[in-house]
């Protein structure tokens, strides 16, 4: 996974902006996965991209009942899980913004008549990606992409 590279060499694998679009495609894609498995006819999710900030912390609870672990603690993790999600869904240029946040990991956008590129900004998913319970998101997210790959190939 990219991010992997990028823990180990942050400087060089991807800028910030590219990093986080990787992240938030991948997302998209698992949780479109999992909402496919859950019966979920598969021509709901053609046309659009909004599917990052409801499904998150469900697929993280399988993942950790998959792992064996203790959900005592399930409600501080799936609060982290999903204000992470909120920040990577919003990070999409296709999704609307109810806050009015004008920055994503696509394409440049104005402030005050000036053109900002997302190569120059500093995301506020990737402050919480690199604090330990983000870290903890994606060890998990990881662990669930290659559960659900696992289970597709049976």
């Amino acid at each position: 996974m990219l991010w992997e590279l990028h823990e180990q060499h942050p400087h060089v694998v991807a800028a910030e902006c590219h990093l986080l679009l990787f992240l938030q495609m991948a997302c998209e894609k698992l949780c479109k996965a999992h909402l496919i498995q859950a019966g979920a006819p598969p021509e709901a999710f053609q046309s659009g991209h909004a599917y990052i900030a409801n499904p998150p912390p469900m697929v993280i609870k399988q993942q950790l009942l998959h792992l064996g672990r203790d959900l005592a603690g399930l409600k501080r993790v799936q609060t982290i899980v999903r204000h992470i999600a909120v920040e990577i869904e919003a990070l999409n240029p296709s999704v609307r913004r109810n806050r009015g946040r004008p920055d994503n990991c696509g394409y440049s956008w104005e402030i005050g008549g000036q053109v900002i590129s997302p190569l120059r900004w500093s995301f506020v998913p990737l402050r919480l990606l690199e604090a330990p319970a983000g870290r903890t998101f994606l060890k998990l997210l990881r662990g669930a992409i290659d559960r659900i790959l696992n289970e597709l190939e049976r």
